[in-house]
């Protein structure tokens, strides 16, 4: 006597045969779930209605979304592939993402993305320009005061009245000019330069006039004019220079323009800059403000030091601050905007896979190049933080390990906490990667899309993670890894491919047990999704619509076949039991690779009907789930299930007795 009985059921293998397979496992597993050991019908889609003014997506051809707020749940969608980051600040009251994918690096907060839906309704461009002109740069003309002159009495010396304060101090040279003679001195006398030697008051001064003899007389000119020229004492000369940087309304600095020319000045000399620049040939910049800085010459370096922060629309600033006064170092010098559509620059075309690590740090590529950002200042991209590879990259993740780079050829993995001393680790492993889309973060460790299967990188640790289940030419011809879309869905990898002439789908759960893998049927395609991170659940692109994956109550309808089940001898069975929660269920059974039950059970209360094809019948009633079957002999049996209910046991038996003694035993058992 033979029968076979499953309590346990479990996935696909398609690597083995189907009578070598493991006792629990399946030929056809597909929109089941198999957690618990038994057949449990996974749910369909739920359709999100978005509080964001709109139903569905502006469109069916959106490759992109993004959840930005919960409630109201807002989404941000987009015709591109995108990568969407939040800002590396916590507790960003503004909500701030970054995102690339689009034709050059964009960012945003809340009051810039969801204004009017569809969102993001606003942007701005990714990093700060530097002004593409210098700063011109002249000495002050000299401060011209009216002024009265008297002699003094004094061999040499004169007393100049000014109208108002004339803010003079000892030291500093004054030049009269326009003045007439005066008693005891000619007008050729009194008009030069002179050094100041007093200062008694805010509105007068003395300067000396080499050699001239005066009288003791004090009368007045009628002309006027004092202009003040600075120190004449050379040793309190330095050279001085400017450059001015952009800034953003919301605080982000951009690299200096270049250097103005280099003027000898002193610490009483006003500088007037011209030439700043108000605007930028780049789109969407957000610019608010402009920083200038002045070089300080140290006994080593020059340095440039802030001197003052003015509007957007100001062209011309005067200096008048001293050395002393100058305040902090330019921070940003090289806070180089990262690679944007500025094709003379980036031929290899914008960054792209956005990628947010754990120490404030973003990352991306662009052809064969991996950048980083500073830390925390998601808008600088220094040239120094750009590291090279030999393989043209075909996407990144960021891992607790590092970064995995893949690539058209070998992967590779940048490890480092500072962008500063970042580097690059070539992976031995011929796995190239055939698809950006199918690169998940899966936590510790990611997991991408090869010819040979799929591909999982923790550390510098390579693995195919469904060789010992799919053989690689299984793999191409079976999930097209080509165009799989790949998502992280509670712990697992949920896969998306078209066929040419279809759609279809896999669930993978790397950490193996009855529900590694399994199939889904999908009649649409898959274009783009989002896991919100904060429940891990799975938003998809269907068409024009957001679906929340599995996020209905209905039930799908499962198909579930058994193993190969292999008989001591040829053997015509009699009996199959079905142990259901509910019911219809669909069986078939499988005799030597040919359908030879193909019947319907049905349940009204505790009565059974059975409708079928094969053999040809109408309608038989019975008192318990179980069916006769045909007589025929065979040496190899399987058992398929369709159904929307949970179904426990099955068995399948020569004869009742033998079918109802099975269903007493308590483990899975075929003999």
């Amino acid at each position: 006597m033979s029968y076979f009985k499953l309590i346990t059921f479990g996935g696909l293998a398609p690597r083995v045969s189907p009578r070598l397979l493991g006792e629990t496992l399946a030929q056809t597993a597909t929109d089941v779930n198999l957690e618990s050991g038994r057949l449990v019908p996974i749910t369909d889609n739920s359709t999100v209605n978005p509080s964001n003014g709109v139903s569905t997506l502006a469109s069916t051809t959106k490759n992109g979304i993004y959840k930005y707020t919960d409630s109201p749940e807002r989404w941000l969608q987009f015709d591109e592939d995108v990568d969407v980051v939040p800002g590396p600040i916590a507790g960003d009251t503004n909500d701030t993402v970054y995102w690339t994918g689009q034709s050059f690096p964009r960012m945003g907060r809340s009051a810039t993305l969801i204004n009017s839906a569809p969102y993001p309704d606003g942007f701005y461009r990714l990093g700060i320009p530097a002004p593409t002109a210098a700063p011109t740069v002249a000495v002050a003309a000299p401060t011209t005061i009216n002024a009265t002159i008297t002699t003094t009495g004094t061999k040499g010396v004169l007393t100049v009245t000014t109208a108002s304060n004339h803010g003079a101090v000892i030291g500093e040279d004054v030049t009269l000019a326009g003045f007439s003679a005066t008693t005891g001195i000619t007008a050729e006398e009194i008009n030069g330069t002179f050094q100041i030697v007093t200062v008694p008051t805010a509105t007068t001064l003395t300067v000396e006039t080499n050699g001239i003899a005066t009288s003791a007389a004090t009368s007045s000119s009628v002309t006027d004019g004092a202009s003040f020229n600075g120190p004449s004492d050379a040793e309190l000369d330095y050279f001085a220079s400017y450059v001015y940087t952009f800034v953003s309304a919301y605080g982000e600095e951009g690299p200096p323009s270049a250097a103005s020319t280099v003027l000898l000045t002193d610490d009483n000399q006003t500088l007037n800059l011209s030439n700043l620049q108000t605007s930028t040939s780049r789109s969407n910049t957000n610019l608010a403000t402009k920083r200038i800085y002045r070089s300080n010459t140290g006994s080593n370096t020059t340095s440039f030091q802030f001197v003052a922060e003015v509007t957007l629309a100001t062209t011309t600033y005067t200096d008048t601050s001293d050395n002393a006064d100058l305040q902090e170092l330019i921070p940003s010098t090289y806070h180089i905007a990262p690679p944007d559509d500025d094709t003379a620059l980036y031929p290899e075309g914008p960054l792209k896979g956005l990628t947010a690590l754990p120490n404030g740090v973003f990352a991306g590529f662009t052809g064969k190049r991996v950048c980083f950002s500073e830390p925390f200042l998601p808008h600088a991209w220094p040239v120094a933080y750009r590291i090279t590879i030999e393989d043209e990259i075909v996407g990144i993740s960021g891992t607790s390990n590092g970064v995995l780079v893949t690539t058209k050829g070998k992967p590779y993995l940048i490890v480092g906490t500072d962008p500063q001393s970042m580097s690059s680790l070539k992976v031995e492993s011929s796995q190239a990667c055939l698809n950006k889309s199918s690169i998940v973060d899966m936590g510790s460790y990611s997991l991408y899309a090869s010819p040979d299967g799929l591909i999982g990188v923790e550390g510098a640790q390579v693995k195919n993670v469904t060789e010992q289940l799919i053989t690689p030419s299984q793999w191409q011809a079976n999930y097209y890894p080509s165009t799989l879309t790949g998502f992280l869905w509670e712990g697992r990898y949920v896969g998306f491919y078209s066929t040419g002439s279809g759609y279809g789908g896999f669930i993978f759960d790397p950490r193996g047990g009855l529900n590694t893998l399994t199939n889904l049927d999908a009649s649409a395609l898959v274009r783009g999704g989002f896991t919100d991170p904060d429940d891990s659940q799975l938003y998809l692109i269907v068409s024009n619509t957001i679906k929340k994956f599995q996020g209905s109550g209905t039930a799908l309808t499962y198909n579930w076949r058994s193993r190969a089940f292999v008989a001591p001898k040829p053997t015509s069975m009699g009996f199959l039991k079905v142990d259901a929660e509910s019911y219809p269920v669909r069986l078939k059974v499988y005799g030597d690779g040919t359908v030879i039950y193909n019947a319907i059970i049905a349940a009204s209360g505790s009565a059974y009907t059975v409708t079928g094809t094969t053999p040809s019948f109408s309608t038989t009633a019975i008192t318990e789930p179980i069916v006769r079957l045909p007589a025929s002999v065979h040496t190899e049996f399987s058992i398929e299930i369709e159904g929307a209910t949970v179904v426990n046991e099955i068995a399948i038996s020569e004869s009742m007795d033998e079918l109802r003694g099975a269903y007493k035993q308590k483990r899975p058992e075929y003999y």
